[in-house]
């Protein structure tokens, strides 16, 4: 990073980075900490209920973790999560993000930006990016999924009410989606899937700022022998729906088919799913302080996923560690990974199940073909290791710089332009 003088730089988001435990989080965190090098960075974010996924945490904690941000936070979600859903079938706003429209925020936002005369504003999710754009500052929408896709998804599977809930849910998100898209100076995507379909909704400008791997050392391949089991790993938020189900199918209909040749076991480090599906082999571990040990201990990782967006940053961070991966292709979507050569891919219970098995060959007996694949996959992944990834966000911000200073800053209780 460059010595210069750090420019300000406002960065709001609906949560704060804190615990490390699923990959908007650790996502959020990397851009967080890889701007604050170069910026001087103010973090605006919502202090939520202790009963609110968002929480608990406190300011004091964050400023601890991020010495090198200013640190304002304003009071965020309550505690009725269902009656509220409920009612949003009633409002015009989404719940998904009508839940954080906040004057108190949006003033505290505004505040921050013409306080330190911020030329640049990064909205970190689609929650906060609804206040944006912001008058007299590049605006920039950081997405971390196209959310209507997920919910769309929702929409067709479950109960009745359920089914409801999520159909009116993305046709609102998809509005708001498009309205954030065609309003920001800039909106970063995660995949050029995911880009596509913002220049599609009309998005003014749109640039790639991908899911990232840590850099961290390649581990040894793990062996076993013939009487011990294959053991394979699942890491993410369990309770995230997409995964929840993906999971669930898993257990049920692929792990009885490895069992049949090889015996076998499963790992699932992260939140647990909210109705777990228990069955021989199968440990919920939760969440723990570091998932390398868990890497380290197993011969590959799934990812049964077969709805969602966005990119996957279980398969980059498995790469990384030099661990095989067998993902759906939808699970591997908008990553540069191709499959049979950086990974396996499987959209059906056999061919899971066939893959498992070829990875429990390579568990015996290590060759020149499980070496390439592993190879090739680090290779694959090496620029999107976090700190490039943030270092390029960096370039783009400041180029933006000179072509802004001539706007003028709206005061803080000025209303955003439509």
């Amino acid at each position: 990073m460059s010595n210069a003088a750090r420019p300000p730089l406002v960065f709001a988001a609906c949560e704060p980075p804190y615990r490390l435990d699923n990959g908007a989080r650790i996502r959020t965190h990397h851009l967080l900490t890889g701007l604050a090098h170069a910026f001087e960075t103010v973090f605006v974010t919502f202090e939520h209920n202790p009963d609110d996924p968002g929480g608990p945490f406190g300011k004091e904690e964050l400023e601890q973790l991020y010495p090198n941000v200013e640190m304002i936070t304003v009071p965020g979600n309550g505690r009725a999560k269902r009656a509220d859903q409920a009612l949003s079938l009633l409002r015009r706003r989404s719940w998904t993000n009508g839940r954080y429209q906040s004057r108190a925020f949006t003033e505290t936002v505004r505040g921050a930006v013409a306080a330190k005369r911020s030329r640049i504003v990064h909205f970190d999710d689609l929650g906060v990016a609804q206040i944006g754009p912001v008058a007299g500052a590049f605006s920039a929408y950081s997405s971390h999924n196209v959310e209507q896709r997920i919910l769309s998804h929702g929409a067709r599977t479950g109960s009745p009410p359920r089914r409801l809930f999520y159909g009116v849910e993305a046709l609102k998100v998809g509005s708001e989606e498009r309205r954030v898209w065609r309003s920001m100076d800039l909106s970063l995507a995660v995949s050029p899937l995911d880009g596509r379909a913002m220049s599609a909704g009309g998005a003014r400008r749109v640039e790639l700022c991908p899911n990232g791997a840590p850099a961290v050392e390649r581990l040894p391949v793990q062996r076993r022998s013939a009487d011990q089991p294959l053991r394979l790993l699942f890491v993410g938020t369990g309770s995230y729906v997409p995964y929840e189900r993906g999971l669930a199918w898993f257990v049920r209909e692929v792990l009885p088919r490895i069992e049949a040749s090889i015996p076998v076991a499963l790992d699932v480090v992260g939140d647990p799913p909210v109705r777990p599906v228990e069955a021989k082999g199968v440990r919920y571990v939760g969440r723990v302080p570091s998932v390398e040990p868990f890497y380290s201990n197993c011969h590959g990782m799934v990812v049964p996923v077969f709805e969602g967006s966005g990119t996957r940053l279980k398969i980059l961070e498995a790469m990384a560690y030099g661990r095989p991966v067998i993902s759906t292709s939808l699970g591997a979507e908008g990553l540069p990974v191709v499959a049979g050569e950086h990974f396996l891919q499987a959209d059906d219970a056999e061919g899971f199940a066939a893959a498992a098995v070829r990875v429990a060959e390579w568990s015996l007996d290590p060759g020149d073909e499980l070496e390439r694949l592993l190879a090739s996959a680090r290779e694959a992944i090496r620029p999107f290791f976090w700190e490039a990834i943030a270092d390029r966000l960096v370039e783009l911000y400041r180029s933006e710089l000179g072509r802004v200073e001539h706007r003028p800053i709206a005061a803080a209780g000025a209303e955003r332009p439509r």
